[in-house]
């Protein structure tokens, strides 16, 4: 937790010294929260935090690195996903849509670890708050993974700022 702080604020310093009005990058940071359902299973929550990087290419097509880490009682999942953005305005409010893929690494105290395929279907709303900041009020998804022979349909919900890096 310290050192997600620390990179926030690392993050935070550095952007207030950069703005753009059509931003080349974006950063997020924030709170993150899993529904996990693993399909006929004992269904649980999750807290902890998500970032990503989204390049984009032009006003509308982005290239997203999506990182999170969700911790419940002895377990823990962290999900490297990567994909498209698209962009559906670029107003005060800031609609996209996103198709990720990419890996999930899952743990727990009883000595299970494995890397599975992980991949996130949503999208999200943002709200320019600032010149070169951003809150994302919500970014929702279908997270799915499939860890030993059963496919776990989770649904994830995340919030927390975005910094805008660069120019177009």
């Amino acid at each position: 937790m310290k050192k997600t702080l620390l990179v926030m604020a690392l993050v935070l310093l550095c952007a207030s010294t950069s703005y753009a009005q059509d931003p080349k990058v974006d950063i997020f940071g924030g709170y993150s929260f899993v529904h996990s359902d693993p399909n006929g299973l004992e269904s649980g929550n999750a807290h902890g935090w998500e970032a990503s990087l989204t390049y984009h290419w032009n006003s509308w097509l982005g290239l997203t690195a999506d990182f999170d880490g969700h911790y419940c009682c002895d377990q823990t999942m962290h999900n490297f996903l990567f994909g498209p953005q698209i962009s559906l305005g670029h107003g005060k409010l800031a609609p996209y849509v996103h198709g990720l893929v990419g890996a999930s690494h899952g743990t727990s105290t009883g000595g299970f670890s494995d890397t599975v395929l992980g991949f996130a279907f949503g999208g999200g709303l943002d709200w320019k708050a600032g010149k070169s900041w951003s809150w994302r009020i919500a970014q929702a998804d279908y997270l799915g993974t499939r860890y030993g022979d059963l496919t776990q349909n989770n649904f994830r919900l995340s919030t927390g700022l975005v910094f805008h890096w660069g120019k177009r």
